[in-house]
């Protein structure tokens, strides 16, 4: 079973690309998949993380497909950040099995962290560019 989770970076104005957005973020692939958009956050098989970002007010159902979510604000990125933050707790991760995926907590630590720095940055690019939006997808 397969399960990819991330944040992709859209515009509803102009194809994104890499040299649009700020030096500092950090791609979890070489290349883009999809041209028009750029993927800013990646994690794959930790279900209680996706179920997590799921059940929460950081994204939003879209018309255009049911594994896509919006985030259409910085506020809701921020909450997306909240939620990730509280699955890089050690003990939280193996006490309360958060964590429900294949991966070592000392493996996904530096996943969650780069994560939450691109989020921070994208989120602060959004503020003086509302047409730069973004979409969590689940492959689910």
């Amino acid at each position: 079973m397969g399960l990819d989770n991330g944040v992709v970076v859209r515009s509803s104005k102009r194809p994104v690309t890499r040299d649009m957005l700020p030096k500092e973020l950090v791609y979890p692939f070489d290349k883009e998949y999809i041209a028009g958009e750029v993927e800013i956050v990646y994690w794959r098989k930790n279900w209680n993380l996706r179920n997590t970002v799921l059940d929460s007010d950081a994204v939003l159902p879209t018309e255009a497909s049911a594994y896509e979510f919006s985030i259409d604000t910085p506020t809701q990125v921020f909450e997306l950040i909240k939620i990730i933050v509280s699955f890089m707790n050690k003990e939280t991760w193996e006490d309360d099995e958060r964590g429900s995926t294949i991966w070592d907590y000392d493996e996904m630590l530096p996943i969650l962290q780069q994560n939450v720095m691109n989020l921070a940055i994208i989120a602060s690019f959004m503020i003086n560019n509302p047409d730069i939006y973004l979409i969590f997808y689940d492959s689910y």
